[in-house]
């Protein structure tokens, strides 16, 4: 059978699943990629939904900087303007004209996953969440821009038109989906490797003539439906056990597709 007949086969003729065992092992890595990029949905989902969230946070924020210029260096409002800090969702913002607050204190105010943002009197300091990425990247997780160096042109007004029109790029939705596929592949993977276990047990019982490969290409598309619905109840129930019910339903699906397969004979009994 082809590959999109066992497709088809995976979503209710479960018994023509045995035919899996027949496929070379490429064949069968190229399908567990495809459940992969299933898998990858929510967390694709997830990360679209958070750049959403900033998105709209950063748009917000940008309505209430107020008026200001960049003047030998220095942080300059054109009027009586006061320093403030406002929080949203995901984003501390500090505006410190008068020199109140340091990088310190910018960093103090970004906690779990918060970005914290700060205009001091002579530079930007952005505090990130604390990661092994921006740390190679960075050497730190806080970023520190004087006004000096290359953002003399900085002023509130264009602050406020470029936040308040900005769109997420398209490329970030295809970073999200590569983003998404490793954790989601290793994720399956190792959950058919355990699947796969509990389907050696099984054919030890019902004594069906299979070697561990064999099991484990059935059990692969024996996964396909499983994984099907628990990326539809991710989206609705984030924080939904896939694994379980995968594994759990996996084994079910496998047991109805190795029902027609020839046993080994018992001890001391003719073949």
């Amino acid at each position: 059978m082809t590959l999109r007949q066992l497709f088809i086969a995976s979503l209710s003729r479960f018994q023509d699943l045995k035919n899996a065992r027949r496929l070379s092992f490429g064949k069968v890595v190229l399908y567990l990629l495809c459940l992969s990029l299933l898998m990858a949905i929510p967390i694709t989902t997830q990360i679209w939904q958070a750049f959403q969230n900033l998105q709209a946070d950063t748009q917000e924020i940008a309505t209430k900087i107020p008026d200001f210029t960049i003047q030998d260096g220095k942080l300059t409002t054109t009027d009586a303007t006061e320093g403030f800090i406002y929080q949203t969702d995901s984003i501390i913002f500090t505006f410190d004209p008068e020199g109140k607050r340091n990088a310190n204190d910018i960093a103090k105010d970004q906690l779990g996953n918060f970005l914290s943002v700060g205009l001091l009197p002579d530079k930007v300091v952005i505090s990130m969440p604390a990661t092994n990425l921006s740390t190679q990247l960075l050497g730190s997780n806080q970023l520190e821009l004087k006004y000096s160096q290359g953002l003399t042109s900085l002023d509130g007004a264009h602050i406020r038109e470029y936040l308040g029109e900005s769109r997420i790029p398209w490329w970030i939705l295809a970073l999200s989906i590569l983003i998404s596929i490793y954790p989601a592949f290793i994720n399956l993977l190792m959950t058919v490797l355990i699947s796969a276990f509990g389907g050696v047990i099984m054919i030890g019982f019902r004594r069906v003539s299979l070697s561990y490969f064999e099991t484990l290409k059935i059990l692969i598309f024996s996964a396909t439906l499983p994984v099907i619905l628990s990326v539809i109840v991710s989206l609705l129930i984030p924080n939904f056990d896939t694994s379980v019910f995968i594994i759990l339903a996996s084994l079910f699906i496998f047991s109805q597709a190795i029902k027609d397969l020839p046993k080994r004979p018992l001890p001391n009994q003719p073949e």
